[in-house]
């Protein structure tokens, strides 16, 4: 039976994009690729983000195995960035893209200690990271609180304006004719040990040699439909961001600026209609998306909580807060496993089925490395990454693996 497609990518965020990109790229390979995605592109989680490229800054760096994925994926930035701009239709896109630099804040001396505890190992990855005083902090960001007691320096931490990115991504994609899809996928139908096809909400099915689930926390559905199983794999968390815009002509936000509450970073014009300005996020908020189906609510809503933190959190970083206007705010989902790893390879009791999801509050950093291991995988390249820590196998219990196993004997 022909096939529509080689392979067909489910999700359309920055995982999915730099996949079919890195896909599309090879010379050796024509593939024929489709990308299915039910909203505009990446609006859940990869347009929603604050487009922050700071691995030196994550909670989760206890962790090595993602402490060495951020590292690596940071490292390999820059060589996507410069694959996607290779096209006309990208040559000349501002990404917002700016290696300023970051600053953690410090306001007591016990922060200090937890802090100095903590970096102890980045200093072998970052030499240049230094602890400024609090005379020191004014001289390489002025328009934050003085009322600290000093900040560590991170020179090469970067930050990206990631709607622009992901255009980016999409226009190159067209023009190594990528087929977007602007449905959702209904369901997967599996026979002997493959995802034999996949049918659209439109009622069309499509089938391809091989498939990629790259949707996040909607990959649960799939998932718990694959091993059946009640389990939730990828939580989703929501998040609130507000972007605001100075009231009066003042001088813009340099480097991005951390503290134990959150952040707040520059988002610079990147064209003559836009201006420049601030975002501030964000909140945490694990919310339950069967629920909100069912009072047919919406995940994306703000709440009066979630803004007004993020709020407070801006008067308290930025004394000067009175000069600003809220011009913008939203919410997005970030995909959380329980350990906070990414799941990442094939599902071995499948064929033909390939898995990215999870990437929780990293996927902008570690989007394009995921790509390029997964197009790998797809293409039977060797891998330069071993990805054992993130099979799906971690997350699933026993007897998930051997109901699917049983499901999937073939029927006389």
């Amino acid at each position: 039976m022909a096939q529509d497609y080689d392979v067909i990518i489910i999700g359309g965020g920055i995982i999915g994009s730099s996949l079919a990109a890195y896909l599309a790229s090879e010379k050796s390979e024509k593939l024929k690729i489709a990308l299915v995605n039910s909203t505009n592109l990446g609006m859940m989680a990869s347009q929603a983000a604050a487009g922050l490229l700071t691995p030196f800054q994550l909670n989760e760096l206890e962790n090595p195995v993602l402490k060495d994925f951020c590292f690596k994926s940071f490292e390999h930035f820059p060589e996507f960035l410069e694959t996607i701009t290779s096209v006309p239709s990208t040559k000349n896109i501002d990404f917002g893209y700016r290696q300023a630099g970051s600053l953690y804040l410090i306001f007591s001396n016990l922060e200090f200690a937890q802090k100095e505890n903590e970096i102890k190992d980045l200093r072998t990855i970052e030499p240049k990271a230094s602890f400024l005083s609090k005379v020191e902090v004014p001289k390489y960001e002025p328009l934050v609180t003085k009322d600290v007691i000093g900040a560590y320096h991170y020179p090469s931490e970067a930050y990206i304006n990631n709607p622009k990115f992901l255009k980016a991504i999409y226009l190159y994609c067209i023009e190594k004719n990528v087929e977007f899809l602007d449905t959702a996928v209904k369901k997967l139908n599996l026979k002997n040990n493959t995802v034999e096809n996949i049918v659209l909400d439109n009622g069309q099915t499509i089938s391809a040699k091989k498939f990629v689930l790259c949707n996040g926390a909607w990959a649960n559905h799939f998932l718990k439909e694959i091993f059946n199983t009640d389990e939730t794999l990828i939580k989703p968390i929501k998040g609130e961001i507000i972007r605001v815009e100075a009231l009066h002509a003042t001088p813009l936000l340099q480097k991005i600026i951390f503290c134990s509450e959150g952040y707040i970073l520059p988002r610079p014009a990147t064209n003559h209609f836009e201006t420049d300005s601030i975002l501030i996020g964000s909140t945490s908020e694990e919310i339950d998306l069967e629920k909100i189906r069912m009072s047919h609510g919406t995940p994306l809503a703000n709440t009066v909580s979630g803004i007004s933190s993020v709020l407070n959190l801006f008067k308290k970083l930025m004394p000067n807060y009175k000069d600003y206007l809220i011009a913008d705010y939203w919410a997005g989902l970030r995909p959380q496993t329980k350990d906070k790893l990414p799941i990442i390879g094939k599902i071995a009791e499948l064929e033909n089925l390939y898995c990215s999801l999870g990437h929780y509050r990293n996927g902008i950093l570690m989007g394009p490395y995921s790509g390029k291991i997964v197009k790998d995988l797809i293409l039977e390249n060797h891998s330069e990454y071993n990805i054992e820590h993130f099979q799906i196998d971690r997350l699933l219990k026993p007897q998930g693996k051997e109901k699917l196993n049983r499901s999937l004997i073939p029927q006389n």
